[in-house]
C-alpha cells in the first residue's frame, strides 16, 4: 500500500473543519439568530375551517306527503375574519347596490354576528349576482357563493302549528352553548321542529385548510362529510287536516252568520280514541313558516304576537269547556252512586224545576241557579246529559257537598284522573295545564298572592258551577279529547302524539313511539256502554239534533255541545263546543272543535264537528294508513 502524503491529510482535515464550522454556523442561525422570524412564519401558518350545513330531516305526514323539507339555495355569505370593518361597511353599500335591497338588509345580518363567522348576507341569489361576485373577487372581499340547504314547508300554513318554524342562534342560543354555536346555525323554534330537534338538525361537516396570514391557502388537511338528519313521519294526515282547516273558517262565518262576534280565535283536532294518534290539528289564527326562513323585521314579528297566530290553541289555549264536561259528572253518578234528591239510579227521574235554590253555603245569602232552558220536564240521567240539564248535575253535585261521607273534590278527582288540569304529555312544546279547581287549589293561590286573590274560602257554589264546566274551570281543547276517548274506549288515558316513527336516510325505520297509556282509569263496561248511547241521543233527539238532522251517518256519531258563558250574565258572549265521537257503537275518532266567544254549541261548533267526521266517516273520503314500509321511503 502506497504511503499517504502529509500534506494530503492536512488539506482534508482543513475541508472537514471548514465544514463542521459551517454547519455550525447554520444551526446557530437556525436555533438562535432566526428563531424570531421562523416564529413569526409558524404562527402566520393557521387553520381555517369551512363548516358544510346538514340538510335538516324531512317531517312527512303519516301516508308520506312532505310537509316540510329542505332544498339547496345558492347563498351569499361573508367570512368576517378576512375583512376589515371599512371593507365591511363598503361591501354593504356595494352589495345593497348589486342585490336591489336596503343596506340595513345586509348591515343587519352582519351586525348581529359575532367577529370573525361566517355570516349569510342573502340566499337565492341569482346566477347574475353569483357571477359578479366571483368574477370581480377583488371588488367583493370576503364574499363566497354557496349551496346551503334551506328548509321550506310545502303546504304553508297547513299543520303550522304542529311543525312549527325554525330560526337562526339567537343570543340565548350563543350564551348556552359558548363556542359549539355558529349564529349561522339552524334551531327548531316550535312544534315538531323544537320538539324533535336533535333529531333533525343532522350533523355538520367541515373542511380544514392551513391557509397564510393573508387567508391563501397552503394546504387542504381534512374533510368531515355534513349527515342529514332524520326524517320524522307524523301521525298527522293532511287530508283530513285540510278539511279541518276548511272546517275551522266555516265555523267562524257560521258564527258571524249567527250574528255573533267571535274573536276570530278557533281550534280542532282529531283524535284516534285507540291509541292517542293526532290525526289532525289545526288552530286559527295561523302562520306560514316560511315566512321565518329568511328572518322577519320586528315590525312583522310583532304583528304575529299581537295577533296570537303561533298560540296552539288546542294545546296552549284554555277555555272555560262549558256542558262538554257534564260527562264527568255523568260517570261520576254512577260509578260512586251519587244521585240527586229522591233518585237512586240512572233510570230514576223526575220533574226538574228551571231554578233550583238552596240554603246558603257559608257564602252568605241563599243561592238561586237558573237553567238555561226553562222546561226540560221529566228527567233521567241518560235525559240529564242528552238535553244537557244543568239542574240535574247541579243536584249530583249539591249530593255530593251535602254527603259528608263522600270527598268533596270528588269529581275533580275523576277528572284529573280523565286529563283534566295537567298537561296531557304530548309531544309538542309549552303545553298548558288547564285549571281544575278545587279547595286546596283556591286556598294556595290565596297564600300565593293575598292581594290579587283575597278570598281564600271554597264554597259550594264554586262546585256547582264546576260541575257544568263553568267558574274556574278551564281546559284545552287537547284534553277534552283525552278525556271523551278515555270515557268512551272503556277508561285508558292514551297519551296523545304527533310523531309516529323516524327514517334515517336510508329509507329504514330507526325509532318508534309507540302508542303510551298513561293510566287506566277503573270506568265500569256498561258505564261506558251507557255514555256511548246517551251522547248518540244527543246527536239524534238531544242539543245537536238540528245540527245532525239531514246528516246520512247521524246515527254512526255521538256527541256533546257546549256553550261557555264567558264574562257577567248580562254580556251573553259564550263560546262553542262540541266533541263529536265515531262511529259510536265503537268509538275510532274524537273531534273536538271550539269557537272563542262563538256562541251556542249546537249551532256553530257542532255543525262544523259534522262535516270533520262526515269527511271521516265517507269511504271515498276516509283516512287512509299507507304500510310502514311504503311511508318510509324516502
Amino acid at each position: 500500500m502506497g504511503m499517504i502524503h502529509p500534506w494530503r491529510l492536512a488539506t482534508i482535515g482543513i475541508t472537514f473543519l471548514a465544514l463542521f464550522t459551517m454547519l455550525s454556523v447554520r444551526l446557530w442561525f437556525l436555533q438562535v439568530a432566526a428563531v424570531e422570524e421562523n416564529t413569526a412564519k409558524a404562527a402566520s401558518n393557521q387553520v381555517q375551517v369551512i363548516y358544510q350545513q346538514p340538510a335538516r330531516g324531512e317531517i312527512r305526514d303519516i301516508n308520506g306527503t312532505v310537509l316540510a323539507g329542505s332544498r339547496p339555495s345558492q347563498t351569499l355569505q361573508l367570512d368576517r375574519a378576512e375583512v376589515t370593518l371599512e371593507q365591511e361597511e363598503e361591501l354593504v353599500q356595494r352589495l345593497a347596490v348589486l342585490l336591489g335591497v336596503e343596506q340595513s338588509e345586509i348591515r343587519n345580518p352582519i351586525n348581529s354576528a359575532r367577529s370573525g363567522t361566517v355570516v349569510t348576507l342573502a340566499r337565492d341569489i341569482s346566477d347574475a349576482v353569483a357571477f359578479e361576485v366571483q368574477e370581480y373577487q377583488d371588488d367583493y372581499p370576503g364574499i363566497s357563493v354557496a349551496l346551503i340547504p334551506v328548509r321550506y314547508y310545502a303546504e304553508e300554513t297547513l299543520a303550522a302549528h304542529v311543525l312549527g318554524y325554525t330560526g337562526k342562534a339567537t343570543t340565548a342560543d350563543l350564551e348556552r352553548y359558548s363556542d359549539r354555536v355558529r349564529t349561522d346555525e339552524v334551531f327548531g323554534r316550535s312544534g315538531v321542529e323544537r320538539q324533535y330537534d336533535n333529531v333533525l338538525r343532522g350533523t355538520e361537516g367541515a373542511e380544514v385548510f392551513t391557509v397564510s396570514a393573508d387567508r391563501t391557502v397552503w394546504q387542504f388537511t381534512d374533510e368531515v362529510n355534513a349527515q342529514p338528519g332524520w326524517n320524522v313521519v307524523l301521525t298527522i294526515d293532511a287530508d283530513v287536516s285540510r278539511e279541518l282547516k276548511d272546517t275551522l273558517q266555516y265555523a267562524l262565518e257560521l258564527s258571524r252568520e249567527q250574528g255573533e262576534e267571535p274573536t276570530g280565535k278557533v281550534a280542532g283536532l282529531v283524535l284516534d280514541a285507540t291509541d292517542g294518534s293526532v290525526v289532525a290539528m289545526e288552530s286559527t289564527p295561523d302562520y306560514d313558516p316560511n315566512a321565518f326562513i329568511g328572518g322577519l323585521s320586528e315590525e312583522e314579528f310583532e304583528v304575529i304576537q299581537e295577533n296570537d297566530a303561533l298560540l296552539n290553541l288546542n294545546v296552549r289555549g284554555t277555555f272555560p269547556p262549558g256542558s262538554t264536561f257534564k260527562a264527568v259528572p255523568y260517570v261520576v253518578a254512577i260509578e260512586e252512586n251519587i244521585w240527586p234528591d229522591e233518585l237512586n239510579g240512572p233510570e230514576d227521574g223526575k220533574e226538574l224545576e228551571p231554578k233550583l235554590e238552596f240554603p246558603s253555603f257559608g257564602e252568605g245569602s241563599p243561592q238561586v241557579f237558573t237553567d238555561w232552558s226553562p222546561d226540560h220536564g221529566w228527567t233521567n240521567l241518560h235525559g240529564a246529559l242528552v238535553k244537557s240539564a244543568d239542574v240535574y248535575f247541579w243536584e249530583v253535585a249539591l249530593g255530593v257537598w251535602e254527603d259528608t261521607s263522600k270527598d268533596e273534590s270528588i269529581i275533580q278527582e275523576w277528572a284529573r284522573e280523565l286529563g283534566y288540569g295537567a298537561p296531557t304529555g304530548i309531544d309538542l312544546p309549552g303545553e298548558a295545564s288547564g285549571i281544575m279547581p278545587d279547595r286546596d287549589w283556591r286556598e294556595r293561590l290565596h297564600e300565593q298572592n293575598p292581594i290579587a286573590f283575597p278570598n281564600g274560602e271554597w264554597y259550594g257554589g264554586d262546585l256547582m258551577n264546576t260541575v257544568i264546566g263553568q267558574g274556574d274551570l278551564a281546559a284545552t281543547p287537547l284534553q277534552l279529547a283525552v278525556s271523551y276517548a278515555a270515557l268512551v274506549n272503556g277508561g285508558t288515558v292514551w297519551r296523545p302524539r304527533v310523531v309516529d316513527h323516524f327514517v334515517d336516510t336510508d329509507g329504514n325505520v330507526v325509532d318508534r313511539r309507540e302508542p303510551a297509556a298513561v293510566r287506566q282509569v277503573d270506568i265500569d263496561p256498561e258505564t261506558s256502554a251507557m255514555l256511548r248511547r246517551d251522547l248518540a241521543g244527543v246527536v239524534t233527539e238531544g242539543t245537536a239534533a238540528g245540527a245532525f238532522a239531514d246528516s246520512p251517518y247521524r246515527n254512526q256519531i255521538g256527541g256533546k255541545t257546549g256553550t261557555a258563558q264567558i264574562g257577567p250574565i248580562d254580556d251573553d258572549i259564550d263560546t262553542s263546543w262540541f266533541v263529536g265521537v265515531a262511529p259510536i257503537s265503537n268509538p275510532k275518532y274524537v273531534v273536538v272543535i271550539v269557537v272563542d266567544e262563538g256562541g251556542g254549541g249546537s249551532a256553530v261548533a257542532a255543525p262544523a264537528v259534522r262535516r270533520v267526521l262526515e269527511y271521516m266517516l265517507d269511504p271515498a273520503t276516509a283516512p287512509r294508513r299507507v304500510p310502514l314500509a311504503e311511508a318510509a321511503t324516502p
